[in-house]
């Protein structure tokens, strides 16, 4: 259909397994309940399974969350789950390339259906008496197609396959190709109720008796989808206006009261039945919204505005004021200021001053995710002047919860706060849950990373969760989840950080809130590298990056990890450092600010090099002087005096980066190895005595911080400290790429096309090792797949 429908697959499968069950169609509003509910019903089950989706590069949004629902817990089922799709369907930014990148290795095989041979052709043509070297040249051996030009309703071997089947309709009776056109149109076929309906001319035995249309549960379709579209791309533009038209006038009445919108909008945009367009696409997609489908959304509201015709400047900007909407939440962030920016024109052209407050205070949060703070606070303060002497609305207590939130993102809790009590009390006056839910996560965020005041922060944050994921308030919960984790990363808490990114990164997952998925990806690629899981941190901050259209906001934090990683390596990252360090003061955000100044002076620190700027330096200390969390500071602090720059320190330091003595600076190494984090211990513990600096740059060694092992031993050399641990391994020197004995073993391996649980079984290790290994290969060779590592190791002379 022009839009599939949202998880058609998945309930044709609920059908077969319990039809008494699902007679009737389970609703759409949950999507977790109801895989939740599907596969509990399977486990009830004592029999083997098998389950099998087929074409799947078809699939909408919602079959795609129900694949990735299922593999993940398809190893506690006696299951086989087969799924089948064309490779030369899914180009470089499909949402299934997406969908199989995250399947767990170790839950899947994936088969290559390799064309027939030459010689299996010509057998299996010369069985039904044709020519096989025909067959063969027409087919180039794929299976499908040679199945159907020797299907017993083909009249021979024609030049391709579209011809051969263009070929047996043009040798049908006049009322079989009525059919076939008519049946071309509805992609979805029809109910076999409701074929009495269509009066045309059309021969239905014949149809039945040469097998190409055929009933199958109770609708009338196509054998083949091959067959169905070949034939409608035949049909003129006139014919298929003039039989998408007929289906809509037939059957608009029975679609209407069954609730098959869809549908009607599947035949009206087809026969250009405009209004009808501009009527049910904004239905179609405020159902696909609330089901989480916020991607097919957004393509439904654009389809609206494509469509629409009049001069109702209010229903225009409500189309477009509903797709900005669905972009912001699917990270179209760019394309979301663009239409807002549409939307705030026509309010003011019409001075309407509520609806133009509204349309301020959200493009004020659009060029927050694109790091513009002066167009920020611009819009928040616009809306708020607007407003103000209006009487108390859900758009003037959202302008003053938005103040409330860029005051927390600026680190300002006092100011936070006075304006997040105000959308409070004006949200508690109108009964209004979903401000209230906002409100409390703002101030919430603030309060969590006070030490003071922590637990009265992660409370608020909990209950502003709560109240979104019982009210569906799908970007409240989300912010919720962000706030939660990138709160729980500052404060070091990473046991508590893991959980709750898990959790929203699977929450925003199943909505398909981009945007959200993506910043926090960005959050828990910070995690991985804090932690050490450097390979980890590098594949999601690389992938995040990949996305040309990704917000500032998002891609600061990619760059900075990704540029961390690189330098700590012993390659040269600082085109990384400087786009991030731009992009953070533009912000003007502390949290982005001292990250990107942070890994400019760890730069600087290991190179030698001088880098930045003075009036970089001093701009971050007039930030720090009105805002931000101590640990932050005293970070920045820390760099600034390994790097070797003057700066005036506060009388108090968090003690986990003080090192004004010995004593305390191997506490703060204690600190860092509780919290899992071995870069900041190996630092700390190189404070210590010469035994500590030996145990300092052997972690550094086997953490693969090559950069900080060169440095941190050439100063044990000038303190003449002796005895200092060997560096990397002359069997790993000795190649190109640096590579381990062991990323050499499986790199040997790849060489011969093994699979991971084959390389497991072979070295006695786990797939999940041989996994990590691969990435780390990947990395150390710059390349993007198996096959190319291989390549490329062969060209630097690593492999033979």
């Amino acid at each position: 259909m022009f839009t599939p429908r949202t998880l058609a697959p998945l309930y044709d499968v609920l059908w077969q397994v319990n039809k008494e069950r699902w007679s009737v169609p389970p609703s759409n509003k949950e999507r977790s309940v109801l895989f939740a509910n599907f596969f509990q019903e399977l486990r009830t089950r004592n029999d083997k399974l098998l389950i099998v989706f087929e074409d799947i590069h078809w699939a909408d949004e919602g079959t795609l969350d129900f694949i990735k629902f299922f593999v993940r817990r398809i190893d506690q089922l006696p299951c086989l789950f087969i799924l089948t799709y064309r490779d030369n369907e899914i180009y470089s930014n499909h949402p299934l390339r997406n969908v199989l990148g995250q399947l767990p290795p170790d839950s899947f095989t994936k088969l290559m259906v390799t064309p027939l041979s030459k010689q299996a052709v010509v057998e299996m043509a010369t069985e039904k008496g044709y020519n096989g070297e025909d067959v063969y040249s027409i087919s180039g051996g794929n299976p499908f197609y040679v199945n159907e030009i020797l299907a017993s309703y083909s009249p021979g071997v024609p030049d391709n396959i579209k011809d051969s089947i263009l070929s047996v309709y043009e040798r049908q009776r006049e009322g079989t190709k009525n059919a076939w056109q008519i049946w071309s149109v509805m992609p979805e076929g029809l109910e076999v109720d409701r074929v009495a309906k269509i009066k045309l001319s059309w021969d239905i035995n014949h149809c039945f008796a040469i097998g190409v249309i055929i009933v199958q549960n109770d609708i009338v379709v196509f054998k083949h989808e091959l067959y169905r579209r070949t034939i409608e791309e035949s049909l003129s533009p006139l014919k298929r206006i003039e039989l998408n038209k007929m289906i809509l006038e037939l059957f608009l009445e029975d679609f209407e009261e069954k609730g098959e919108i869809e549908r009607i909008l599947h035949y009206a945009k087809n026969a250009g039945e405009k209004k009808l367009v501009v009527k049910y696409a904004p239905l179609v997609a405020r159902k696909a919204a609330l089901t989480g489908a916020h991607k097919e959304a957004s393509k439904l509201f654009r389809t609206a505005i494509e469509y629409f015709q009049g001069g109702d400047t209010n229903q225009l900007a409500e189309l477009y004021e509903a797709y900005a909407y669905e972009c912001y939440l699917s990270n179209g962030i760019k394309e979301a200021i663009h239409f807002t920016e549409k939307v705030l024109n026509l309010r003011e052209e019409k001075a309407d001053i509520e609806k133009t407050g509204d349309s301020l205070r959200f493009l004020s949060r659009l060029w927050w995710f694109d790091g513009d703070r002066k167009n920020v606070e611009n819009f928040a303060q616009r809306a708020i002047d607007l407003l103000k002497d209006q009487p108390a609305s859900p758009t003037k207590a959202m302008a003053f919860s938005n103040m409330s939130q860029l005051k927390m993102l600026s680190d300002e809790p006092a100011e936070c706060i006075l304006w997040g009590e105000k959308a409070i009390e004006m949200a508690k006056e109108l009964d209004n849950e979903e401000i209230l839910s906002h409100a409390l996560n703002n101030m919430g965020a603030v309060q969590m990373v006070i030490p003071s005041s922590r637990q009265k922060g992660v409370a608020m944050l909990q209950q502003s969760l709560e109240m979104a994921v019982k009210n569906s308030y799908h970007e409240h919960a989300a912010r919720a989840y962000t706030n939660l984790a990138n709160g729980s990363v500052k404060i070091k808490n990473y046991v508590f950080a893991e959980k709750v990114l898990e959790e929203g990164i699977r929450y925003c997952e199943e909505r398909h809130l981009d945007t959200w998925t993506a910043y926090m990806l960005s959050w828990k690629a910070r995690l991985e590298l804090d932690k050490g899981n450097w390979t980890e941190a590098w594949n999601m901050a690389d992938n995040l990056l990949k996305n040309e259209a990704q917000p500032a906001i998002i891609k600061i934090t990619a760059l900075i990890v990704l540029a961390k990683i690189i330098m700590r390596r012993g390659k040269d990252a600082l085109t990384l450092l400087q786009e991030a360090k731009t992009m953070a003061f533009e912000t003007m955000e502390l949290q982005r600010v001292i990250p990107a100044m942070v890994a400019l002076l760890e730069y600087e620190w290991l190179t030698g090099k001088t880098i930045i700027e003075k009036d970089d330096i001093e701009q971050t200390s007039v930030f720090m002087q009105r805002a931000g969390i101590d640990s932050e500071k005293a970070e920045f602090l820390f760099w600034m005096r390994k790097a070797g720059r003057h700066y005036v320190s506060p009388e108090e330091i968090a003690e986990e980066y003080d090192i004004s003595s010995a004593a305390k600076a191997l506490k703060a190494a204690a600190f860092w190895e509780k919290r899992g984090c071995p870069y900041e211990q190996l630092l700390f513990l190189f404070e210590g005595k010469d035994d500590d600096k030996r145990k300092s740059i052997t972690m550094a060694q086997d953490l693969g911080a090559t950069a900080a092992y060169e440095k941190l031993k050439q100063e044990m050399r000038n303190s003449g400290i002796k005895n200092i641990p060997r560096g990397i391994r002359a069997s790993t020197r000795s190649n190109a790429a640096l590579l381990t004995g062991r990323e050499m073993d499986i790199l040997q391996l790849l060489k011969e096309e093994l699979h991971n649980k084959e390389i497991a079984a072979q070295l006695y290790i786990s797939a999940k090792t041989v996994d990590h290994h691969i990435s780390s290969i990947l990395f150390k060779l710059d390349a993007d797949s198996r096959s190319k590592a291989v390549t490329e190791a062969v060209r630097l002379g690593i492999l033979k």
